[in-house]
């Protein structure tokens, strides 16, 4: 009997075996040269040198609290309208509504990032599509008048990016979650008298609570850690850790990849650390706390 509790873990164990040896490796590579030992560079020794400085740097305690900010911000947004999509898929009886709006989630979520940044700049830049349409309705005197929505400090472009992306991911999994409830629940909630509001929050929410951190805490992560977002539209100052990261990466000087090294461990460090905070909040918000 215990035999067959161990085949399941059996039948994965390649694959995490593989997986174990490619990411393992490189990430006792990524502390190795983290630490200054890089012999091909004449670097043998080992020192935490490079994570003292890379702390140290100005840039550092703002960038890492923008970033917070930029992934925080993304993700509560989207998980909200994901949410509410959701919910209002599953209780539409509208056969052809379900269809039209399940498509245009699956579309949004296959769209890549890089996409997405092109076509932020498109509408949100002060040449761009809105400020086209502002400016032709006379609600500003020129295109130039349009707010600055790319590349500003408070990073609307990139938060529109994670949330245009993050959305359609929150909704079709929330939505598969939330079609499994059922209607008696609800119709019970509605012959005691509750709205959609409060049906919603005391039913759906928590009964789909975990579905919801999971989806959440990745678009949180990934705003976090990713950089090509953050890179193309981020402002001069603050500048997001990952797009600084990234700078770091390509910078010409062979001398900074210890320093590039040690800004990625504490990268993975905190924002692992964060994200697991984050999961546990929003865990306790939702589960029949909402």
């Amino acid at each position: 009997m215990a035999h067959k509790k161990i085949i399941p873990y059996l039948l994965i164990l390649p694959i995490v075996l593989l997986y174990g040896v490619f990411i393992g490796g490189g990430l006792v590579g990524i502390i190795q040269e983290s630490l200054g030992h890089i012999p091909i560079l004449g670097l043998k020794g080992f020192t935490i040198e490079y994570y003292s400085t890379v702390i140290s740097q100005n840039y550092f305690l703002k960038s890492l609290l923008y970033s917070i900010y930029i992934a925080f911000t993304a993700a509560v947004i989207a998980t909200v309208l994901g949410v509410v999509i959701a919910y209002a898929f599953v209780t539409c009886e509208n056969e052809m509504v379900q269809r039209v709006v399940k498509r245009a989630l699956q579309f949004g979520l296959i769209i890549p990032y890089l996409y997405g940044v092109f076509l932020a700049m498109i509408l949100f830049n002060q040449t761009g599509f809105f400020a086209r349409v502002a400016y032709s309705v006379g609600a500003i005197g020129e295109p130039a008048s349009f707010p600055e929505l790319i590349f500003d400090r408070k990073a609307v472009g990139i938060i529109w990016v994670f949330v245009f992306k993050g959305t359609p991911f929150v909704s079709l999994f929330v939505m598969n979650v939330m079609g499994r409830i059922g209607n008696t629940y609800g119709d019970v909630a509605k012959s005691l008298g509750s709205g959609s509001l409060t049906i919603l929050r005391k039913i759906y929410i928590p009964l789909a609570s975990n579905s919801i951190v999971w989806t959440s805490s990745i678009i949180f992560a990934y705003a976090l850690g990713s950089f090509e977002v953050n890179y193309f539209l981020t402002s001069i100052s603050p500048v997001p850790l990952s797009a600084k990261l990234y700078s770091l990466f390509i910078h010409p000087d062979l001398t900074m990849i210890p320093q590039t090294m040690a800004l990625s461990v504490i990268l993975f460090v905190l924002g692992g650390s964060i994200v697991g905070l984050y999961s546990f909040l929003l865990s306790f918000l939702l589960k029949g706390r909402v």
